[in-house]
């Protein structure tokens, strides 16, 4: 596999990771609302479009001879969740990690 197909498989998983972590925020978002029925309507359909995106994106995988891995996927699900911590707490992570004491 060239290094060019190598990249694309790779953001294939990557947005496949993507889709399926997006289900699962956007599933327990929609398990939660109950006073707000337009919301949670809105919410359950874009639901529905994110599973549709994640078998289409899954389909290229297989058609180019992948396989869309779970432990790539959880990977890139804890990846993408890393980079959405607000500044503060990743400021105090880097502190932890590094052995500065905070407060």
């Amino acid at each position: 596999m060239s290094h060019a197909e190598e990249r694309l498989m790779q953001w294939l998983r990557d947005a496949h990771a993507m889709e399926k972590q997006a289900e699962k925020v956007l599933s327990a978002l929609a398990g939660r609302i109950e006073s707000y029925p337009q919301l949670k309507s809105e919410i359950e359909s874009h639901f529905r479009e994110t599973q549709a995106q994640a078998k289409r994106i899954e389909s290229c995988i297989e058609r180019r001879g992948g396989d869309t891995s779970v432990i790539k996927d959880a990977g890139a699900q804890l990846l993408a969740m890393a980079q959405n911590i607000d500044p503060l707490t990743r400021e105090y992570l880097g502190r932890h990690e590094i052995g500065v004491r905070t407060r």
